[in-house]
């Protein structure tokens, strides 16, 4: 079975963009993200989705544990 490829779709902008969230059409924190913005941009599209993808929903934003790092307390030393 092959990988899955990314695959964003044209999209038009609503008219109203002030009730427009990018999060809902784009998985920003995808790996192939700049990839489908080199797709979009080739194509000379005025936006892309990411909603038809099947990478949609793999990569998530990194949460608080990816900063996390174990560290001894200090107790208000300087």
């Amino acid at each position: 079975m092959p990988c899955p490829q990314p695959r964003p779709t044209k999209f038009h902008l609503p008219l109203r963009a002030d009730s427009f969230s990018i999060e809902d059409h784009r998985n920003v924190h995808c790996r192939f993200y700049g990839g489908c913005i080199d797709v979009a941009v080739r194509q000379d599209w005025e936006s892309f989705t990411c909603a038809k993808c099947p990478m949609f929903q793999q990569d998530k934003a990194p949460g608080a544990s990816s900063y996390a790092f174990t560290q001894p307390a200090n107790f208000g030393q300087p």
